[in-house]
């Protein structure tokens, strides 16, 4: 079920905490959930596109054995703090998702992770047989994005709230957690 208004609005306000900042937030998109257009708006203001569909990686080199819906994804930054020492991630069902903008008023948006240019966003509903790939445009996809509301507080110290967008809730399941990339 989408959100509504109302529940958006408190997590605007609970983002922006009376101007003190100094919250998070974590989206994991699940490639068989549903469109949901107002959490997808939400997210635009930060920055962060929701696409539908799914990934499907058309080179074999980067994806498992007989699952191209299951790839790698690359720090796009080997010097980001967070990202610095990642070599890949592994995960399925990716639902794409691109940063909407760079910057715009107290927001940055920074793609972290992403997928190699050989990606395409396939339509809802497609399997590891899926043979449609060459009807579409390939590029790359962000798997992990931050959006970051920076300020100053009264002190002049930098105060931030943040929202990370992962392109699949499979980032957490231990499947992927539990291998050694």
């Amino acid at each position: 079920t989408d959100f509504l208004g109302s529940e958006l609005d408190a997590l605007s306000e609970f983002l922006e905490n009376d101007g003190k900042l100094g919250k998070g937030l974590i989206f994991f998109a699940d490639a068989a959930a549903p469109y949901l257009p107002n959490l997808s708006d939400f997210l635009e203001q930060w920055g962060i596109a929701v696409g539908e569909g799914i990934l499907f990686e058309t080179n074999s080199q980067n994806y498992m054995p007989d699952d191209p819906t299951t790839m790698g994804t690359y720090p796009t930054d080997s010097e980001n703090d967070i990202t610095k020492g990642m070599q890949l991630c592994i995960t399925g069902y990716n639902v794409p998702i691109t940063e909407a903008y760079d910057a715009e008023g107290l927001i940055t948006v920074t793609s972290l992770m992403s997928t190699p240019e050989s990606v395409v966003a396939a339509p809802v509903g497609t399997d590891a047989a899926w043979t449609g790939a060459d009807d579409y445009t390939k590029m790359s996809y962000s798997s992990v994005i931050q959006s970051e509301m920076m300020n100053y507080d009264e002190n002049n110290n930098e105060i931030s709230s943040y929202v990370f967008a992962f392109s699949s809730v499979e980032f957490i399941k231990s499947d992927y957690n539990e291998q050694s990339s």
